[in-house]
Formats: C-alpha cells, structure tokens, sequence
C-alpha cells in the first residue's frame, strides 16, 4: 500500500499549498462527517436519546465521558473533550501511516461536527484545541452550542 500513502502525501501536499485553503478544509471537514455518519452515528444513536431533555452540562459530559471514555469537561456554551492522552490518533488512516499532515486533522472537525450536531440536533462549532499530528499528546476539541 506504499502507493496509497504516496498518493495521500501529495494530496495533503497539495492542500497545504493550495491557494484557496478554505475549500481545501470544507473538504477534509465533509469527508469526516461522512466518517462519522458511516462508522460511529450508528453505535451513539442510544446517548442521543440518553441525553434527549437534559440541559445540565455537567450530567452531559458524565453522560458522554461514560459512554465514550473520554475527557469531557464542561462549558457554558458546551463542552471540551479530550481523548486517547498519549495513545495516539483513532484514525486508522493515521495509526497504519498513511496519513502524517496536520492538515488531515480539519477531518476531525468535521468527524465531531457530525456527531455532536447530530445528537443535540443543533448546529455545533468545532475548534481544535490539541491533535497528535500537530505535535500534540492527546486530541481535544471545544464544542460550541450554536
């Protein structure tokens, strides 16, 4: 599969350059959510609904720490979670070597975009706070209720 990786790398390559960057992150964004709604949307459909009528954040983020394992610590206007310190990234494309640009990591924000939007059934703002391919330990993001 070397040529997959040589074919990824310049794809990346060539997002990082590109003259019009925006769309280049629209795109790795849209292909997370399509991730997310293919591989994990169908597992969490269950803490949608355990979390259907509760508006305190606290009870959130116990409720998705429980269920997702991850740090969630929560906000105001939502919640930050931080997953797999020190472990590395979930992605397979990533763990297996096909991806090493940090770039790939807007595929994250679209990945949690989808997931979160999808079981509060509002729209979300994703930031990425921390990620393993831009040099960080652990991943974390801040969701924002919108």
């Amino acid at each position: 599969m070397e040529q997959l990786k040589c074919w990824l790398d310049d794809l990346m390559a060539g997002m990082a350059c590109s003259d019009n960057q925006e769309a280049c992150l629209e795109l790795l964004k849209k292909c997370g959510g399509s991730c997310a709604r293919r591989n994990v949307l169908p597992g969490l459909m269950s803490l949608k609904e355990d979390l259907a009528g509760i508006s305190d954040m606290e009870k959130i983020a116990d409720l998705i720490h429980n269920r997702t394992g991850a740090e969630c610590i929560p906000e105001t206007d939502g919640f930050t979670l931080i997953y797999n310190r020190g472990k590395g990234c979930d992605c397979a494309l990533v763990g297996e070597g096909y991806i090493t640009s940090p770039i790939f990591c807007s595929c994250t924000m679209g990945f949690h975009e989808t997931v979160w939007s999808t079981i509060f059934d509002r729209p979300v703002k994703v930031e990425l706070l921390e990620t393993f391919l831009r040099g960080g330990s652990c991943c974390a993001q801040r969701i924002t209720f919108h």
